[in-house]
């Protein structure tokens, strides 16, 4: 019916017993009534009765929450492709979009937002704020084509997704994004392909996206003002915290945001599938991401103190060890492709295959990376799937059963699973058969098959790890291990390691000494190939977690 809005008086039912004439009046009346009811379109096409809205242009879209026809609660399908130049994004905080929007699998180009978008809104999207009331909102079935290249000239920070630049109370799916999303700012942003910024209640799922997107955020005005002026970049969504979740969503698109031409500061947290979780010293549960993958190149680059990169995510910050439900995590997730921050002017670099740091608590668990890493000065902590991970007493982070493969490239520190464990972490369960390196002339701070430095000061902090690496090397001779460069404090066991990798130290080998399940270079393994029954021997679960593949590695049965 395209953007024709039907409606309908019914009759109030009349509860005095009627005449001989009225009964047959009213026959008549009920016959008219049930061919009308039969002909037309059924009650989800009535607007009084809150549902369907049909979208036949861009022109009909604008009219969500401009005309009283259109409301922001209201039931929505598009029915044409349709193209949007300077737009103006629906809903914003005070009057946010809280009802349904079916895409049908229709596709939205989206072109460009309006100068006044670009200058005076935070929130930046086909929908800039989504917030559901009684019920979710939901945004799905849709493909979105994007030529974006925008500049904002805005004086705060923003939160900018091509779907919604904010979502709460929400869910938003099967969304497939493709093109190039430039965007370019002075101030603070989160950006994502999906969603800049999603909180309580909202969810992101079965997403797909080639999208190509160079960010360039700068510094100061945040947008929230109780975190730090952070910005945060990811292939689906900016920044998630509260709760919110991402599952299901896969990225084969590059990711790059650099803040150096922006900003003389500023800090910057890149992932592909999001940027990361609220980052703080805070033990508080803020989402998950799980069954999901990122097979782009992630890049990131700032000023600042901290460049954070990640394959999945930047950082994920949060946990208990008490409750999976209650810990910020990463759960069955893929990444490839490279992760870098080659190139960035931070003092402190944290960049890993699936996260560039899990903190105060966080998991990554069931969750592999097979590419490259790359960090190119100091300080640098590099891994294959975290390039640190960090603590809180009580709460530990945690890296379990987790695999590598590929190239960890750093400068002064490097592992196959984890550049540095801080105290109060665990790495458990967990193998590498990637090439390890490291840089930098003057000696490395740590570089391990399993662990650059392994500082946990836990019983067992690293635990039934195998390092299948082929070679680990670096120019100097310190702090070398087929294990773990550093070990210090906690208790080491149950550690192997494949004794024809080879340990390459300024160009020759050096002698592996001294070896044994509890010591950095770890008890010698004679096949680089182990049957399944020695990782069962470790404690490793081949029932619900593991599984042997065809050419003699174990995989997540998940895979």
């Amino acid at each position: 019916m395209d953007s024709i809005l039907h409606q309908t008086v019914i009759m109030p039912m009349i509860k005095k017993a009627p005449s001989k004439g009225a009964a047959i009046a009213g026959l008549v009346m009920a016959f008219w009534a049930g061919f009308f009811f039969i002909s037309c379109p059924g009650p989800n096409d009535y607007v009084n009765a809150g549902q369907l809205i049909h979208i036949g242009s861009g022109a009909d879209l604008a009219k969500i929450g401009v005309e009283a026809s259109h409301p922001l609660s209201g039931n929505y399908l598009l029915e044409n492709d349709i193209t949007l130049a300077d737009w103006l994004p629906i809903g914003d905080e005070a009057f946010p979009f809280s009802g349904i929007f079916d895409g049908n699998g229709r596709t939205i180009t989206l072109n460009s937002f309006a100068i006044v978008a670009l200058s005076g809104k935070s929130h930046l999207g086909i929908f800039g704020y989504v917030r559901g009331a009684s019920a979710r909102a939901s945004i799905k079935n849709m493909t979105i084509v994007s030529s974006l290249n925008a500049t904002s000239v805005s004086e705060s920070g923003q939160a900018i997704g091509l779907v919604a630049g904010y979502a709460e109370t929400a869910e938003i799916e099967n969304i497939t994004l493709s093109g190039s999303f430039a965007f370019e700012s002075g101030r603070t942003i989160y950006a994502g392909g999906v969603a800049g910024l999603i909180v309580r209640g909202a969810l992101i799922k079965n997403c797909s996206s080639s999208l190509r997107m160079d960010i360039s955020p700068g510094i100061g005005n945040q947008l929230l003002s109780d975190i730090q002026p952070y910005n945060y970049v990811g292939g689906f969504v900016g920044m998630f915290r509260d709760g919110a979740g991402i599952e299901h969503c896969h990225n084969s698109g590059n990711v790059t945001t650099d803040n150096l031409a922006n900003a003389a500061d500023g800090q910057v947290f890149v992932g592909g599938i999001t940027g990361g979780s609220w980052h703080g010293f805070n033990t508080a549960y803020q989402g998950f991401i799980r069954d999901s993958s990122s097979s782009g190149n992630i890049s990131g680059r700032a000023q600042g103190s901290w460049t954070y990169a990640g394959g999945i995510a930047g950082t994920i910050v949060g946990g208990s060890d008490n409750s999976l439900a209650n810990t910020t995590r990463i759960e069955r997730c893929f990444a490839s492709g490279t992760v870098s921050v080659a190139g960035t002017y931070s003092r402190w670099l944290y960049v890993g295959g699936i996260t560039g740091y899990l903190y105060y608590g966080a998991l990554v668990s069931q969750s592999y990376f097979d590419g490259t890493v790359i960090a190119d000065k100091a300080t640098d902590y590099v891994g294959g799937i975290a390039g640190y991970s960090s603590q809180v007493a009580g709460n530990h982070s945690r890296i379990e059963d987790c695999w590598s493969a590929g190239t960890v490239q750093g400068f002064g520190n490097a592992g196959g699973i984890v550049g540095q464990t801080q105290i109060n972490t665990y790495v458990r369960r967990s193998y590498s058969r990637a090439v390890v390196v490291v840089t930098n002339v003057a000696g490395p701070l740590g570089v391990g098959g399993i662990a650059g430095s392994d500082v946990s000061d836990l019983a067992d902090a690293l635990t039934a790890c195998v390092a299948l690496n082929p070679s680990i090397s670096a120019p100097g001779e310190e702090n070398i291990g087929r294990i773990s460069g550093i070990m210090e404090a906690g208790v080491r066991s149950n550690n192997h390691a494949w004794q024809g990798m080879s340990v390459r130290v300024g160009g020759r080998e050096i002698e592996i000494d001294p070896k044994g399940h509890d010591t950095h270079h770890g008890a010698d393994l004679a096949e680089q190939l182990p049957p399944q029954a020695f990782y069962i021997g470790l404690g490793w679960d081949f029932t619900n977690v593991w599984k042997m593949d065809p050419e003699g590695y174990p995989i997540l049965r998940w895979q």
